[in-house]
């Protein structure tokens, strides 16, 4: 990160630290090994195997910026913090499958399916999903008012859903395989019933519409729903609403950069998938310059948003550093 940030590398290292060690914690226990052992070794494998948390931080820290109530507001939120972790994770496994990016490692380690196999891989994000919900209605203290609970669960149902990530998933595999400037049915190892679109349709509009559903409703859910449940005010739910919305579109962007900027031992992922598939990035239709650009406009309109939000906790710059994270992030 930057020497602008607005917290200092040093306290920003504590405040994630100590909310990953809790996160790590409440994980394992929601994943405490139940029966058939073998569904729950392939969830546990992927939730508990690493990664950066960057959702359920977000989660806590909005939570923490608008309610001051240090243990007791990530007790509250933990729950759901988790639960949009076992989402993600979900979500991860399901896009590994060769029927979808077909890739052999995630975080340094095989994927799922490597491991486990394509069924149980495929069952265990299932599982995962439904586990997701259960957590979240069942673990949520009852100090938070049911109506409201049972809005953040609804509101998590679509963002994972025909509204949100599988819509993009969808929609991402739509636009994959383009070839300028051929059409969609010239296209190999892509189904064909799922466009007729060709290269020249791609535009910021298809772009960005992948982006914040594939990716962006999970982030900009992690927000919102901390916002809902700590009690903000409808301005702030707004404010934050419209700063997830920034934040998950600049993370994917600095996503497709890193496709073809990384290498293989710092990405702990396979480098280059993105270019080879002919997926529909940032990077492939505006280049590199084009997605540094647009990142450094999202910066700058998420730090503007933040800063006019007001928020009195002293964690809220937490949320500044998380979006700088996001966007100058090296895996």
């Amino acid at each position: 990160m930057s020497s602008s940030k607005t917290v200092s590398e040093f306290d920003f290292k504590i405040h994630t630290d100590g909310l990953r060690r809790q996160i790590e914690e409440s994980l394992a226990l929601y994943l405490s090994f139940y029966d058939p052992p073998a569904l729950w070794d392939s969830m546990r494998y992927s939730v508990l195997g690493g990664g950066k948390r960057l959702r359920a931080l977000l989660c806590l820290s909005t939570g923490m910026a608008i309610k001051a109530g240090g243990l007791k507001t990530v007790r509250t939120l933990m729950p759901c913090a988790c639960a949009i972790e076992m989402v993600h994770a979900m979500s991860l496994i399901h896009d590994d499958l060769p029927c979808m990016d077909d890739d052999d490692l995630r975080r340094g380690k095989p994927t799922n399916h490597k491991v486990f196999g394509q069924a149980l891989a495929l069952l265990a994000g299932d599982a995962l999903l439904m586990h997701a919900m259960d957590i979240l209605i069942d673990k949520t203290p009852r100090t938070i008012d049911r109506s409201t609970l049972m809005s953040v669960a609804l509101e998590l149902a679509r963002a994972t859903g025909a509204r949100g990530m599988v819509a993009g998933q969808v929609q991402d595999l739509t636009f994959t395989g383009l070839t300028a400037p051929a059409a969609a049915g010239d296209r190999a190892d892509t189904d064909s019933s799922l466009s007729t679109m060709s290269y020249d349709s791609l535009d910021v509009e298809i772009i960005e519409s992948i982006h914040r559903r594939k990716t962006g409703a999970l982030i900009k859910f992690s927000v919102w729903s901390a916002a809902k449940l700590a009690g903000a005010s409808q301005g702030q739910i707004d404010g934050l609403d419209r700063y997830g919305d920034i934040l998950g579109l600049a993370f994917q962007i600095a996503d497709d950069l890193l496709d073809v900027t990384g290498d293989i031992d710092t990405l702990g992922k396979t480098p280059g998938k993105d270019e080879a598939s002919k997926k529909a990035t940032w990077v492939r239709v505006f280049g590199i310059n084009g997605a540094r650009e647009k990142l450094a406009q999202l910066e700058e309109e998420g730090e503007n948003l933040l800063s006019g939000l007001h928020l009195e906790s002293g964690s809220s710059p937490a949320l500044s550093a998380l979006l700088k994270y996001a966007i100058h992030r090296t895996n």
